[in-house]
């Protein structure tokens, strides 16, 4: 997945910048985005397709595994977090670099990223096309090892607990080759291909990332109410000012932008 990851990073960072984009226009969509009429839903989604839905819980099981605990491996973490981050939004500044210069499209999915490849082959060569496909491969193939990697944790420790109610959460890892992991993995690969068949994959693809966007909002009011209490996490790991205030600022953006995707949808002139 890391392999996959950098390949992917290295790609399209290179391929925006040998675009060669103007700067003045880059920094005034940093300082002053504007979100296209009807793309509010669009930009929710993006935030729960893009590092924000419910496999965020899943980096615990990780740094479970990799023998973190205590206190003194926050800082560690924060570094993890913090990297991966920056790196995500410098991805998709990138790949919003790359779309502006090629321009509208009316190819969708897969054939999309034929396209921006061809397109990128008669501006910088055909090195830049198979480099952006194999980019575009990486992106793809370790979200698919990330996600199922990390959600069946959920499931399989979902169910040890509810199987064995004494057992204390968090107090052991989760075993990967127990069966509510490996069936939760079997129902990965399998339930949403009756999801292609059945339903449109566009609005397969909105509704999850729509959905999970919810997670960033709940999880901001989780750490909220449960970080925010000395006596629940001690004085030195309750949330500072600073953290509560951020932590409230989300709250309002999506409650702001909840309402604002409402509206587009209800009230948009026919």
């Amino acid at each position: 997945m890391g392999v996959c990851i950098a390949v992917m990073f290295v790609v399209v960072v290179v391929t925006a910048v040998a675009l060669r984009p103007p700067i003045d226009s880059v920094v005034t969509g940093l300082v002053w985005p504007v979100i296209p009429s009807g793309g509010v839903m669009w930009t929710i989604a993006l935030m729960g397709g893009v590092g924000g839905t419910v496999t965020v819980l899943c980096y615990g099981y990780w740094i479970r595994e990799e023998g973190r605990q205590g206190v003194e491996q926050l800082k560690n973490c924060r570094i993890d977090l913090a990297t991966a981050y920056v790196m995500t939004a410098i991805f998709g500044l990138a790949m919003v670099v790359i779309g502006n210069a090629l321009g509208p499209m009316g190819s969708k999915g897969a054939t999309l990223i034929v396209d921006i490849a061809r397109q990128l082959e008669g501006t910088l060569g055909p090195a830049a096309k198979w480099a952006f496909l194999v980019g575009a491969w990486g992106a793809m193939f370790s979200s698919l090892l990330g996600v199922w990697q990390s959600v069946p944790y959920l499931f399989a420790d979902f169910w040890a607990l509810t199987k064995d109610r004494r057992r204390q959460q968090g107090t052991s890892q989760i075993d990967t080759k127990s069966l509510p992991y490996q069936a939760y993995l079997l129902g990965i690969a399998v339930i949403p291909v009756i999801g292609l068949v059945a339903v449109e994959f566009k609005m397969i693809q909105k509704t999850y990332a729509v959905v999970g966007a919810l997670f960033i909002p709940l999880l901001a009011l989780a750490l909220l109410l449960l970080n925010g209490r000395a006596q629940w996490v001690g004085a030195r790991q309750k949330n500072s000012l600073w953290t509560s205030l951020i932590l409230i600022g989300t709250l309002l953006f999506f409650l702001v932008a909840g309402a604002m995707g409402t509206y587009s949808k209800f009230f948009a002139p026919a």
